[in-house]
């Protein structure tokens, strides 16, 4: 069975293909379904150096073939392609609960490569959501701090600092739209759109975020401290959602 590439962007095809194949051939009939996903399948700006990401659903877990994988993960490192991550479907059920973000993530933003699709009916609970985008808001807000520190004066650090937490932020800002969407509304795919419509919810002007999104463009300090600002408004949005 050859891997189902038509969704891998075509710049990207040939080595997250030869990626997949190497899995299937070492996994046989433990793999169940290997899908790619991320904001680089959707080629969003904002993942364009990004590695292809995917994961792997195994029926179980078997760390003497991971360790084959791993043996030939140098070369697939220089090609852009992640170390996938590997799952079991009783890991699955058991993690909506506590990873929403990431398997919402997964769910919204992947491609089926090959076997069967684990993501597609997933759910997760507004309040679990709620709680982890709470708890991923106030931590990034904690490394923009310290980051800002290990800084030590010198600002051209602090754009990459920034493109981190904004990176982070999309994931969050995703879910804070599952949690308070329409029945049957999508999600948007693309990071701007993410950023858009949760300012929109939240009634927040995220300009400086959405600049970071769009562009990776540096800032200063002055941008620093209003992109720190902005974050800080998204805390306290969603630190008043259950109140």
């Amino acid at each position: 069975m050859n891997p189902d590439l038509q969704a891998i962007p075509e710049a990207r095809r040939v080595a997250f293909g030869g990626f997949a194949r190497t899995l299937m051939e070492l996994a046989r009939d433990n793999l169940l379904g290997l899908s790619a996903f991320g904001g680089w399948l959707a080629q969003d700006p904002l993942y364009e150096h990004a590695p292809a990401r995917s994961v792997a659903v195994l029926a179980r877990v078997d760390l003497e073939m991971l360790e084959r994988l791993a043996a030939e993960g140098r070369q697939f490192g220089k090609q852009g392609i992640s170390a996938p991550l590997i799952m079991t479907p009783e890991y699955l059920r058991a993690s909506c609960d506590v990873f929403p973000l990431e398997l919402l993530e997964v769910q919204q933003l992947h491609a089926l490569v090959c076997g069967e699709d684990h993501f597609a009916d997933l759910t997760f609970a507004p309040h679990d959501v709620r709680l982890q985008c709470e708890r991923e808001l106030k931590s990034g807000l904690i490394q923009l701090r310290q980051g800002l520190l290990a800084a030590a004066g010198r600002h051209k650090l602090l754009p990459e600092l920034c493109l981190a937490c904004a990176e982070r932020g999309v994931r969050i800002l995703r879910g804070v739209l599952y949690s308070k969407r329409e029945a049957g509304r999508d999600l948007p795919r693309m990071s701007t759109s993410v950023v858009a419509a949760a300012a929109e919810l939240a009634e927040l002007e995220l300009q400086t975020l959405r600049d970071v999104v769009a562009t990776g463009s540096g800032l200063d300090f002055a941008g620093f401290q209003r992109f720190y600002a902005e974050v800080e408004a998204l805390a306290g949005y969603v630190d008043g959602l259950d109140a």
